[in-house]
């Protein structure tokens, strides 16, 4: 295992941003893969599947098990974890809006160009998300439709969901529209509750990742058959929004199958406990997300329901 230091700034009022890597293995080998972990302060799950690989990957390399090239960077946002922050503290920007990066823009454009720089060359790329809002999913591969992505390598990861759908516009300076465009294998896992380690779904991640590594050829181990992964496009996702506001209680958790008509969730006045809101399923599905506060907002999306026809 090499510890590599990906970029140093010096700062005026504490410790320099220091981000560093893992590199196990040699690309002569067989295949090379990066793993990029929290680009937000509140991506501790992500931060906490990283850094478990990391321990796993050197041990597999003690035993002379690593036939490729890994890369995995625990953490890039060292500065918003450290303070409790989600985004960059000094001017609140996300540095997963970034990229390719800029190397005399902005700190968080230069922190993009320089993680970028060092992600270049790699067959596959795997970015750790978190959700961009108050939800909890099952865990899910997410790939944009740049072109350049490849849905063979998705399905070796034997997760339930592919969520398969066009970029928007703002997704163009996200690492992994990017990534695609310089010829890497790049797609995201999305999983957990931000601000919170789960770990079922942290070791479900992690075997996923293993998967995937084993089929590609950079890890010579056995491996168990994950699940044989549904493409879900956007259209057969069915979004339920609360009406009122008020102290939410779901009555269902995420992975659920319901039935049309199936009580998901309530909504209760938060000081007189009057019934608001009793949400029901209009379709049948795989309940994929739920919000994930007890105090839920006018027109938060409540559930998400995965469905094979609309």
């Amino acid at each position: 295992m090499k510890r590599l230091e990906i970029l140093n700034f010096k700062s005026p009022n504490r410790a320099p941003l220091k981000v560093e890597g893992f590199l196990f293995g040699e690309e002569s080998k067989g295949p090379s893969i990066a793993i990029v972990g929290a680009m937000s302060g509140d991506h501790i799950n992500q931060l906490y599947v990283a850094s478990r690989l990391v321990d796993y990957l050197r041990q597999k390399e003690e035993e002379g098990k690593i036939i490729g090239k890994i890369l995995v960077i625990p953490a890039v946002n060292t500065y918003a974890l450290n303070m409790g922050e989600t985004f960059w503290p000094l001017d609140k920007t996300d540095i997963n809006m970034m990229f390719p990066g800029y190397a005399q823009g902005e700190t968080t454009q230069r922190i993009a160009a320089k993680l970028f720089q060092s992600l270049q060359g790699f067959d596959y790329g795997i970015i750790l998300e978190g959700r961009r809002d108050q939800g909890m999913c099952l865990p899910y591969v997410k790939i944009i439709k740049s072109g350049y992505e490849d849905i063979e390598s998705a399905r070796d990861l034997g997760m339930r969901f592919i969520h398969y759908r066009p970029y928007s516009p703002i997704e163009t300076v996200m690492l992994q529209y990017n990534w695609q465009l310089w010829e890497t294998k790049a797609l995201s896992i999305v999983f957990g509750k931000n601000g919170a380690i789960n770990n079922t779904t942290s070791s479900e991640v992690h075997e996923a990742l293993v998967r995937l590594m084993t089929k590609r050829g950079m890890l010579d181990l056995p491996m168990f058959e994950g699940y044989s992964s549904n493409i879900i496009q956007p259209e057969y996702i069915t979004v339920l929004k609360a009406s009122r506001a008020g102290i939410f209680d779901s009555v269902v958790s995420c992975g659920a199958t319901v039935e049309k008509g199936d009580i998901l969730g309530r909504i209760t006045d938060a000081l007189s406990g009057e019934k608001l809101e009793k949400i029901v399923a209009p379709i049948g599905g795989v309940l994929t997300c739920q919000y994930a506060s007890p105090l839920i907002f006018q027109n938060s999306i409540a559930f998400r329901i995965a469905s094979v026809e609309k």
